[in-house]
């Protein structure tokens, strides 16, 4: 890095100029993006040792100007890494710094795990982050986009089919382990899918700002059939609608169920008074999910590819690229 920037261990004090900073960054590769919140955060540090996997860096002023830690699942052979830069110190090699520190602290997992690990990290193409990470050996294995639909215009009206009705989620533990349910069964199938407990799932979405009322259910014989788990997020310090996750059971494909569910969620938000709903989609879903979206009149923001590079246990230098 240049002279006169320094990096160390966050402390809990300082989260919300992190987060300054984290969102900075993203809203200069996509202003479309969301906010990070502190709760979100919280969650997140909760799950790490902020000493060895987490680390800030800091301005000629003291001030945050960049941030990036690592998420650990080595059950699943795999470590993840995000790194942000406040685009005000653009230049000042703390992208660089950030991925060297990730990949000797996945090298440590590797050897603490007895294996090699894919690190994984994501960044938007086109850009300095996707040069860096292709100069360092990592290849892009897969490509998500992030798509959004402003609400300043007539929306088009769900069409049900038969016996198929709408209703919001109770938030009651028996509603939430249905629509777990159902949600699981939708994604078993999608690449790189893998079984999530009842409480791993939950903890991903339960937490502040869950609202149930915005937790749109299909129901079909007597089950719920699809989902759509949506939220309320800071988009430009406006509240935009966010579409969490859009699920429909295997059995109940091919019933419009998908569609009819997303256009609830516009039509939802809309007397909310969102200005937007967003989303985030595998740009190769074997749902076509992505063919949805576009159909229904949502349009890509940013695409975000997934750049994977296999670490050994004895350095980060003999990092080498999956193929």
């Amino acid at each position: 890095m240049k002279p006169g920037y320094a990096v160390r261990a966050p402390r809990r004090s300082e989260l919300t100029e992190i987060l300054d900073a984290v969102n900075a960054a993203g809203r200069a590769g996509d202003p479309t993006a969301a906010a990070q919140t502190v709760d979100e955060y919280l969650r997140v540090w909760s799950r790490l040792d902020t000493g060895r996997d987490a680390w800030i860096v800091t301005g000629p002023g003291g001030e945050v100007a960049g941030y990036g830690h690592v998420t650990a699942e080595t059950g699943e052979g795999r470590v993840h890494a995000d790194a942000y830069t406040h685009p005000g110190h653009e230049g000042a090699g703390i992208g660089t710094r950030l991925l060297e520190l990730a990949e000797t602290r996945a090298a440590e997992l590797a050897t603490t795990a007895g294996q090699d690990l894919s690190l994984y990290n994501y960044v938007y193409l086109g850009g300095d982050s996707e040069r860096l990470l292709r100069a360092r050996g990592y290849r892009c294995t897969r490509v998500h986009q992030r798509m959004s639909i402003a609400l300043d215009g007539p929306l088009a009206a769900p069409v049900w089919a038969d016996g198929v009705t709408l209703r919001p989620c109770t938030g009651t533990a028996e509603d939430l382990r249905a629509v777990h349910a159902c949600v699981e069964d939708a994604f078993g199938d999608r690449w790189g899918g893998e079984p999530r407990p009842y409480d791993v799932w939950a903890d991903d979405l339960l937490y502040d700002g869950f609202d149930p009322s915005l937790w749109l259910l299909a129901e079909r014989a007597g089950r719920i059939a699809g989902a759509a788990l949506c939220r309320f997020r800071d988009v430009r310090g406006e509240l935009a609608g966010e579409v969490g996750q859009l699920a429909v059971g295997r059995e109940d494909r091919r019933l419009g169920i998908g569609r009819s569910l997303l256009l609830s969620s516009f039509a939802l938000f809309a007397e909310r008074g969102a200005p937007s709903v967003g989303l985030d989609v595998d740009s190769e879903s074997l749902t076509g999910a992505h063919l949805l979206y576009a159909r229904a009149g949502m349009t890509v923001t940013v695409s975000i590819g997934r750049f994977e590079r296999e670490v050994s246990g004895a350095t980060a230098d003999g990092a080498r690229t999956r193929g």
